[in-house]
C-alpha cells in the first residue's frame, strides 16, 4: 500500500497575516488561501505522545500527514472538515515522495 492511498481527506491551508488599525491600534487577523484540496490524513495524537514530547509538541492534539509541499513563510492554519487547526510544528518524514507531518492544535 502506498502512502498516497492513505491520504483519505483533503484540507485547506491558509496563511495568516495581522493588520493594525491606525486609529485604534487594534490588530485584525486576515486569512488568505495558500492551497486548497490538499490530500492529507488526520490522526489524533495519543496522550503518551503529548506527555513525553517536547514542550512545543505537547499542545499538539493532532498529526496531519501530507506530501512535501511549499508552506507559508509566516503563521498559517489548516482547515479540515470545517474545523480549524493551528500549526505548532512540523517534521519531514523523508521517503521516496518526501512526506511531511504537521503537528496541529485544534482551535475551539
Amino acid at each position: 500500500m502506498s502512502f498516497k492511498t492513505l491520504l483519505n481527506k483533503t484540507c485547506r491551508i491558509q496563511s495568516i497575516s495581522y493588520q493594525t488599525a491606525q486609529n485604534s491600534g487594534e490588530q485584525a487577523i486576515t486569512y488568505t488561501d495558500f492551497a486548497q484540496n490538499v490530500p492529507c490524513r488526520l490522526r489524533t495524537r495519543a496522550v503518551t505522545e503529548r506527555r513525553y514530547g517536547s514542550p512545543a509538541y505537547q499542545k499538539a492534539t493532532h498529526a496531519l500527514y501530507l506530501t512535501q509541499r511549499p508552506l507559508p513563510q509566516n503563521d498559517f492554519r489548516v482547515i479540515i472538515d470545517s474545523i480549524n487547526y493551528t500549526v505548532v510544528g512540523s517534521l519531514s518524514l523523508g521517503g521516496e515522495g518526501r512526506y511531511l507531518c504537521l503537528y496541529l492544535e485544534r482551535i475551539i
